[in-house]
């Protein structure tokens, strides 16, 4: 028996690796019996992802170009644009998964790839369902406002689903009856922090931030949310002593999160702000810069995740039901999840003065929750009888 994971992608998004990594730690199995899709081999070596996982190299760029000829042109013919998404999934995904056997199973990772459009998910599930492979929705998010027809069928042809929080669950379940579904937490919790070289800011106490382009709407911050990133920093800046440490954690072109922190670097021109050199350092050691830091503010899913678990008292900055859903399950207050999307004003500012004001009480809080909460990760191996 193997285990597959056509949508691993690459660790240019750390949470990727950390889904990865998290996964074959929960699992306990060799690397010859976990598969992934990798589309960045060289970068994924550096971060030791093959350490856990044995990586099958995506198509060349070559054979991509030919196959986006082919579909421009059956636009241009006029064929349907669902089946030229088809045929451009089926191209992508195809060849990994025809190696797939009947004993085998598919692990449909992306934390929360079910909250946007309808895409390879759907698909790769779909394909594998005719077969009568056995496959699983792995560590995932969705919210009522993400179903479609689509995701609703597929959703229904899942062996088994595993949410990462209960918003999630209680959802499939109230929605669409799905009894299938069990709720753990998300596989990056059992990750250990990797020890590395801290940069000077840590001479001081450290306030770290990561932003995206997801939560500010742009690639500056001229945004409504943006304004209120300013009234944050110039906060900290005016009333405190914390430097200020800028954390880029997904670094695809695109969802760069290095380029909004270079313009925070350059707006401010201060020497207590710094950006922190994410390309050298995979994702347990980001987990143990994070784990320094005296506050953590956060956009990115997986970096929050590293803030909770080592117990620093943080504001998830979020976007979609997963933020809410793991600050509820870990019986946080909801001052310290802010909806980017829907942000009041001053609400940014206000929630960092309660976090501050709370310090010790949230630092113990996550003490007394996180090792029971990681320790419910292990319940999964058994109910999947693997």
């Amino acid at each position: 028996m193997k285990i597959y994971f056509p949508i691993h992608l690459d660790g240019g998004n750390r949470g990727c690796e950390a889904i990865a990594k998290g996964t074959a730690e929960i699992l306990g199995l060799p690397k010859e019996q976990l598969i992934g899709l990798c589309r960045n081999i060289e970068l994924d070596k550096r971060l030791k992802v093959d350490d856990y996982v044995t990586l099958w190299n995506q198509k060349s760029h070559l054979k991509d170009f030919y196959n986006r000829l082919i579909r421009k042109c059956m636009s241009i013919m006029g064929v349907a644009p669902s089946k030229i998404k088809d045929m451009a999934y089926h191209q992508h995904y195809g060849i990994f998964l025809d190696q797939i056997m009947q004993n085998d199973i598919l692990f449909s990772t992306g934390g929360d790839m079910m909250c946007y459009d309808d895409n390879e998910v759907v698909y790769t599930n779909n394909y594998l369902h005719k077969r009568g492979i056995k496959t699983i929705l792995w560590g995932c998010s969705i919210g009522k406002n993400n179903l479609t027809p689509a995701k609703i069928e597929t959703l229904r042809k899942f062996s088994f689903i595993y949410a990462r929080e209960s918003l999630t669950a209680d959802m499939l379940h109230r929605e669409l009856g799905l009894t299938n579904v069990v709720t753990f937490p998300d596989p990056a919790f059992i990750l250990k922090p990797q020890k590395c070289f801290l940069p000077p800011c840590f001479e001081k106490d450290v306030i770290g931030l990561n932003l995206s382009n997801f939560v500010v709407n742009s690639n500056d911050l001229s945004t409504g949310f943006g304004a209120e990133v300013n009234k944050l920093i110039n906060y900290i800046l005016n009333h405190t002593n914390l430097n200020i440490l800028l954390i880029p954690h997904v670094l695809w072109k695109g969802q760069d999160d290095r380029e909004i922190s270079n313009v925070i670097l350059r707006k401010y021109n201060s020497s207590r702000i710094s950006v922190l050199n994410s390309d050298t350092l995979n994702y347990c050691e980001l987990r143990y810069v994070i784990s320094k830091c005296r506050f953590f503010i956060g956009a990115r899913t997986h970096a929050v995740i590293s803030a909770y678990s080592t117990y620093v008292p943080t504001i998830a900055l979020g976007y979609s039901i997963k933020s809410k859903g793991i600050a509820k399950d870990l019986e946080l207050n909801e001052c310290l999840v802010i909806n980017s999307k829907q942000v009041k004003e001053n609400a940014v500012l206000s929630s960092f003065k309660y976090l501050s004001q709370n310090e010790e009480r949230i630092r113990r809080h996550l003490e007394k929750m996180i090792p029971d909460y990681i320790g419910k990760l292990h319940g999964i191996v058994e109910m999947l009888n693997l």
